[in-house]
């Protein structure tokens, strides 16, 4: 994964990137040697006429979408999207109730954010200045634009974000933006039954889809049981990880552009099953990732292998899955069920990947997921 500051960096990264010839290691020590020097010309530049600027760091992640490798069965693979889309707006909003916000700033037009734009999203970054108070990482969809300075959102702000809140609004990736509209990844197209699927949980089961090359209907990205409905805009939800269900024996890989996501993270878990993705442009671990707080409240519960909350990894034709230990033999910490004594806190969770936050205990939390890496 290679990483550079915008703007000045821009021309680096699309020059090199792109260059087959140049080793990875090359790219990664020329980024060593220039990021430092234009960062500090960027600030200098900042400093000397009294802005604020925010220099995003874009870059691209290879995520590989296994084969069976002619075993006849269908493999599957844990997916989310390690960066975001970069940034279509930023600000401060002056003031905010229920599902409105109004930047005084802003200069936006109608439908910017909505509509035959594309769908929108708007991220809360700080509140009174803090990246840490309770709010912060929250998501909201956005479902209309008014000129000036003016969205209206699609559900209300959580306890706690009142403005002054500092916002940054993206644009949802879509099945079109991550697979290509006409399916240029090469996922193998078909009919929903024996095309690849891409299945997204909806909290009480799966959505499907598939890219349509047979039977009624046309060509194009379809949901399973609507093979005539255009579904290119499916909107990816950032919360939710996706399954990739591909029968052919070889694998395929897909390359995401986009920035690194800085601050929080917040993601909501519900009794049951919960499909997340890890939402960084690096791996984290069981220790790092913040699902464990010590609190039944603000994280899973601990326990025994049988009573605690569960976190299940795929781990390419099954589940590892691991808790937290706080009763029974074998001390406390992070374990593997059916290891009562290995500590299992460094268990890797992988850019690029997702699992299942299974909770068995009573109660919804928001799970606040700490920024990797930890600074950039």
């Amino acid at each position: 994964m290679l990483f550079f500051a915008k703007t000045t960096l821009d021309r680096l990264y699309w020059r090199f990137s792109s260059n087959p010839l140049l080793a990875k290691s090359q790219l990664l020590t020329l980024m060593k040697k220039t990021l430092p020097a234009l960062l500090c010309f960027a600030c200098a530049m900042a400093a000397k006429a009294q802005v604020v600027t925010y220099s995003e760091i874009v870059g691209f992640e290879r995520l590989t979408v296994g084969g069976n490798g002619g075993s006849g069965n269908s493999q599957l693979t844990f997916s989310g999207l390690p960066l975001v889309p970069a940034t279509e707006a930023s600000g401060l909003a002056t003031s905010a109730s229920g599902t409105t916000v109004t930047s005084s700033a802003a200069i936006w037009t109608d439908d910017q954010f909505n509509g035959a734009a594309g769908s929108h999203y708007l991220e809360v970054a700080a509140i009174n200045g803090s990246t840490t108070a309770a709010g912060v990482g929250t998501i909201y969809n956005i479902t209309d634009t008014a000129a000036p300075g003016t969205v209206t959102l699609a559900s209300s702000l959580a306890a706690g974000v009142t403005a002054p809140f500092r916002f940054i609004i993206r644009k949802h990736w879509t099945l079109a933006r991550v697979f290509g509209a006409t399916n240029s990844v090469g996922l193998q197209g078909g009919t929903a039954t024996s095309a690849d699927q891409i299945h997204v949980w909806n909290n009480t089961g799966y959505d499907v889809y598939y890219y349509q090359t047979a039977g009624i209907g046309g060509t194009g990205w379809r949901k399973a049981g609507s093979p005539s409905v255009d579904a290119s805009q499916t909107v990816i939800d950032p919360a939710r990880c996706m399954v990739v269900k591909r029968a052919q024996s070889d694998s395929i890989s897909l390359t995401v552009t986009g920035v690194v996501k800085p601050g929080l993270t917040t993601r909501t878990i519900v009794p049951g099953h919960n499909f997340v993705p890890n939402p960084s442009a690096i791996e984290m671990t069981l220790s790092s990732c913040g699902l464990y707080t010590g609190n039944n409240s603000t994280g899973i519960a601990g326990g025994s292998s049988t009573s605690a909350d569960q976190v299940l990894i795929w781990n390419g034709s099954g589940y590892d899955t691991y808790y937290y230990q706080t009763e029974g033999i074998g001390g406390t910490g992070w374990r593997k069920t059916g290891d009562q004594s290995t500590n299992a806190a460094a268990t890797v969770i992988a850019a690029g990947s997702g699992f299942i936050v299974r909770r068995l205990n009573p109660g919804s939390f928001t799970w606040v997921i700490p920024q990797h890496p930890a600074s950039f």
